[in-house]
């Protein structure tokens, strides 16, 4: 399967694309993502190619002509939704000419398992070929059926530059991809791959680029482990923030995922130093466990754990931390739960995101005996989730009569009454009401002095709109 020469792409007078010897007329894609900031990413990736061959995004599904989904297969209930979504395609399928694709984490494992059980799905790829997909459309139209895509013949070393289809002055910007890790309960290694990472110069001009001709003003380094950036390279996370830090117009950085094994006294350091790194991270610890963590796979202990936030609190002390617990690994006991709602108390976490654990196949832990029901699970997950907000709602009062500056992502309303909200450098959401009920603020940057808040939510008025820009703040 040859790669499409976008370049050669032809308009005709009528409207449509011929590429290669094939006419495309103008279509209409409907895409669902699942799962993580990689998945969105993902798909950005995925609308840039299919804009050259005539497609223009829909959120009306029913009015499509390509249906996508990007899946993940991290957690259960994305996978639940997924495949019951899919299931539903048969009847839209029945009724117009309609193409099917699944791409992303479960099919980069389950593709032929798919395309087997859904006869509606026309084509499967994985996550390492969302940059042909172009070639795969390309296929099905010209009258190609029921086949899949996982793997690509590429150099090994991993280069990409960031595609972005919205408006808006924020940015994914994917630096390293896979995983070495193998904690016992993930299935990102057999989706993802081996670490790679992009070469510092390469993100520092890719993320120039943005700034300077898309308005881009804070990007979010995207990676699996993206504390584990560089490695193979001889370069460092460290020292890429560093660099973007010199990109005049770029205002906020941030990355995620991290392990708490790669969080190293360097990076820690720059934490205390970059003025445009955000004063948020998100630091995944799972359990509180030292006994559940070895089970893990996690390769730290708590101990460690706390040390490094106590390093990360004294090198910035305005920084707001935020984690993800696994609720009932298997066969873990009552004193190993407690001690996570003691690890809550210790690291006073601004927010958790909490799930149940779910077996995920070809994984070491769902090979593990397991006494645990779900009941048992799901009571403790309660209660850790009860836990953390009652010190939640304790971390956040310290907002109150503080002024923050935001970024406008929105609006909604809340009780019958339009709100407006930002998100903080610290990541937290603030909603605010318009100053009169007109008044666009979408991807302004404001000023908003905190009135209340609570275990969920912040609440601010505006006390000054810069209005959109292109050039710093003074």
């Amino acid at each position: 399967m040859e790669q499409i020469n976008y370049e050669e792409i032809k308009t005709l007078e009528n409207g449509s694309k011929l590429v290669g010897d094939l006419e495309f007329p103008k279509r209409k894609v409907w895409v669902k993502t699942y799962g993580c900031q990689m998945n969105y990413h993902d798909t950005e990736r995925i609308l840039s190619h299919l804009e050259p061959l005539n497609f223009s995004l829909t959120s009306r599904q029913e009015e499509a002509d390509l249906l996508l989904f990007n899946t993940c297969a991290i957690r259960d209930l994305a996978n639940q939704k997924f495949y019951s979504h899919l299931g539903n395609t048969k009847h839209q399928k029945k009724q117009k000419e309609v193409k099917v694709a699944a791409g992303g984490c479960i099919a980069q494992t389950e593709s032929k398992e798919l395309l087997k059980k859904y006869p509606q799905l026309d084509f499967a790829f994985g996550t390492d070929v969302v940059d042909n997909i172009g070639e795969m459309v390309y296929r099905a139209y010209a009258g190609d059926k029921k086949f899949a895509v996982t793997s690509w013949d590429r150099a090994d070393n991993y280069s990409i530059q960031t595609k972005i289809t919205h408006g808006s002055p924020q940015a994914f910007v994917n630096i390293i991809k896979g995983c070495d890790k193998f904690c016992s309960y993930c299935i990102v290694p057999f989706t993802r791959g081996r670490e790679k990472s992009r070469s510092v110069a390469e993100i520092v001009n890719d993320v120039a680029r943005l700034v300077q001709y898309q308005g881009i003003q804070e990007v979010t380094l995207l990676g699996q482990n993206v504390n584990s950036f560089g490695k193979k390279n001889g370069e460092s996370l460290a020292q890429l923030i560093m660099e973007l830090e010199k990109i005049t117009g770029l205002e906020i950085i941030r990355y995620t995922t991290s392990h708490p094994y790669d969080i190293s006294d360097e990076l820690i350091e720059v934490h205390g130093k970059s003025k445009k790194l955000a004063n948020h991270l998100h630091l995944p610890v799972q359990s509180g466990s030292n006994t559940v963590l070895q089970r893990m796979l996690r390769q730290y202990s708590i101990e460690h754990y706390l040390e490094r936030l106590d390093a990360l609190r004294k090198a910035n002390p305005h920084i707001v931390l935020s984690t993800d617990i696994i609720a009932g690994f298997p066969n873990e006991t009552q004193q190993e739960h407690e001690a996570t709602l003691e690890l809550l108390d210790k690291a006073q976490y601004d927010f958790i995101y909490s799930y149940n654990y779910s077996a995920r196949k070809g994984t070491k832990a769902s090979r593990m005996r397991d006494i645990l029901t779900k009941e048992i699970r799901g009571r403790r997950l309660r209660e850790i989730q009860a836990h953390q907000l009652k010190i939640q709602e304790k971390v956040r009062a310290s907002m109150v009569g503080k002024t923050y500056r935001v970024l406008v992502e929105g609006k909604g309303t809340m009780k019958g009454e339009v709100k407006w909200k930002g998100r903080t450098n610290c990541f937290r959401i603030v909603h605010f009401r318009p100053e009169t009920l007109d008044q666009d603020y979408l991807w302004h940057w404001v000023d908003l002095k905190i009135t209340s808040a609570t275990a969920l939510s912040c609440q601010g008025e505006i006390i000054r709109d810069y209005g959109k820009r292109v050039t710093p703040i003074q």
